[in-house]
């Protein structure tokens, strides 16, 4: 028995049907580009999902990583501390952890002895972030204790001149200047060293350590009336 063939004039009496035909059409036509597009579309949903799952994986690795070497570190082995930090900061780059891990490594070997290195690695903190991180004035701050212990006292100063000037609170602001006034002690600079002192202690009469800077203050004004 044959079939009766639907005409597309009568097709086009019904605008439903007619779409339903054009469509069909179209897949059957187009079909190997529409799966060859699904594939597309599922392979880069894939793709993002494998993407998202490996970086949460690999924040969960470092943040593992990042807690043992923290206990190494608050146990004051700096040396081994210094190294895992290191090591997380490159196996573990574009992470959170990352960047604070690079801080840490160069605190540890400052705290070491290994001024060199802490150095170059506050330096690439400095390359690596914004100047906006909240770690950034204690980084300037290293830096400054890197220039002291190799007896640069005035890129000391100039560098914890910078902190000051991007610390945001006033707990930092008075260490900051502590170590200013200290720079200044070394470099033999006692009128900058006493004026700094001042600052704190006017500036911040309810900071608890201002007992420990009257007495330092003293101490310099009696070398200066002596000497």
């Amino acid at each position: 028995m044959s079939s009766k063939r639907i005409s597309k004039k009568e097709l086009k009496e019904d605008a439903f049907v007619s779409g339903a035909f054009e469509a069909s059409h179209f897949v059957q036509e187009h079909m190997s580009k529409i799966i060859g597009g699904i594939i597309g579309v599922l392979v880069l949903l894939g793709l993002g999902w494998m993407y998202v799952n490996f970086r949460t994986e690999t924040q969960s690795d470092a943040s593992v990583a990042m807690f043992k070497a923290e206990g190494l570190y608050l146990n004051r082995q700096y040396a081994l501390a210094a190294s895992d930090f290191e090591n997380i900061a490159d196996d573990y780059s574009g992470t959170n952890q990352a960047g604070k891990a690079v801080y840490f490594a160069a605190d540890s070997y400052f705290k070491a002895g290994d001024f060199d290195r802490a150095m170059e690695l506050f330096g690439r903190f400095v390359d690596d972030t914004g100047s906006d991180d909240p770690l950034m004035v204690n980084v300037l701050v290293g830096i400054g204790a890197c220039h002291e212990q190799f007896e640069e006292y005035p890129k000391a100063i100039d560098t914890y001149t910078r902190a000051l000037d991007s610390a945001p609170f006033e707990f930092q602001k008075i260490e900051v200047l502590s170590c200013l006034s200290r720079a200044y002690r070394l470099s033999g600079d006692n009128d900058q060293a006493i004026a700094t002192l001042s600052q704190i202690i006017d500036t911040y009469p309810d900071n608890p350590r201002n007992g420990e800077f009257i007495e330092i203050r003293a101490e310099l004004k009696a070398a200066k009336q002596a000497g």
